[in-house]
């Protein structure tokens, strides 16, 4: 963010595209049983993603963005995962894996595409839910957690909300493979934005509480800027924002880099 220094050189790494990317979509019991599932897949194929999403964001997807249901068949959560599928072998390991989770109870229904436009279709359930949410001026907040309490961190934001106004709609979706998750409050329609946002900045505070003590992050992928500065001292120490401000205070003694950002003009 510009913060503690300034970029003079980036050197540009290159890899080859993925050959042949498969794409699959597993619908899933709860979100332990995506954490389950990503043990268990991880060690068979070469994942390029593992994305997760929750029915709700399937369900405003599949009605205000012309996009096909991957089955027939409902669950709470899915998981889309890309691999690398470069033999017959992988492919026959993948299928392996993925009854064994069946098996386990983790794993309800899925899909493999058979084709790259199968595979682009299956992706619009992810990359459009983005925009398609953007209907109900949504409260968004990008978090995260290490891989191994996002279930919980999860479960503690849903409560948060829910016990404030039970009503309202949660969406999640993210990068389970590292962590990262989008929390979207859906603005119900009657609900005036002002108020709305309001209303969500009253449990900002709670959210990220949740998150401090589940050792995450307030920013998560998206830096914190000027609207989450506020909040910083829920993903860093005291001494640890003492140590970035005397960074910043030597590369930028008198705070004309990105001006406000992450620290108030005075403090930096």
């Amino acid at each position: 963010e510009g913060i503690l220094g300034f970029i003079t050189e980036a050197t540009l790494k290159l890899t080859a595209p993925p050959k042949n990317a498969t794409v699959l979509v597993l619908g899933l019991s709860d979100m332990d049983a995506i954490m389950r599932v990503l043990e268990r897949i991880q060690s068979t194929a070469s994942l390029l993603a593992y994305e997760f999403f929750s029915e709700l964001a399937v369900s405003k997807v599949v009605e205000h963005a012309g996009v096909a249901r991957p089955f027939d068949t409902q669950t709470p959560f899915y998981a889309l995962i890309e691999f690398e599928n470069d033999s017959e072998s992988i492919e026959a390991t993948l299928f392996d894996a993925v009854e064994a989770c069946m098996e386990e109870g983790w794993v309800i229904d899925a899909v493999m595409s058979q084709s790259v436009a199968q595979a682009r279709a299956l992706w619009r359930l992810r990359e459009d839910i983005s925009e398609t949410l953007t209907r109900w001026t949504p409260y968004k907040n990008d978090i995260s957690a290490t891989v191994s309490n996002v279930p919980e961190l999860l479960s503690r934001v849903d409560a948060v909300v829910h016990q404030h106004y039970p009503s309202w709609e949660v969406v999640w979706y993210g990068h389970i493979g590292d962590g990262n998750l989008h929390l979207n409050i859906l603005k119900p329609e009657a609900l005036d934005v002002a108020v709305f946002k309001a209303r969500c900045g009253e449990v900002s505070k709670e959210i990220f509480e949740a998150i401090q003590l589940l050792g995450g992050s307030v920013s998560a992928e998206h830096g914190v800027g000027t609207l989450k500065a506020p909040y910083l001292g829920y993903t860093k120490t005291e001494s640890e924002i003492e140590a970035m401000r005397a960074i910043k205070s030597i590369f930028d003694p008198d705070g004309i880099l990105n001006p406000g950002k992450v620290f108030p003009l005075k403090q930096a």
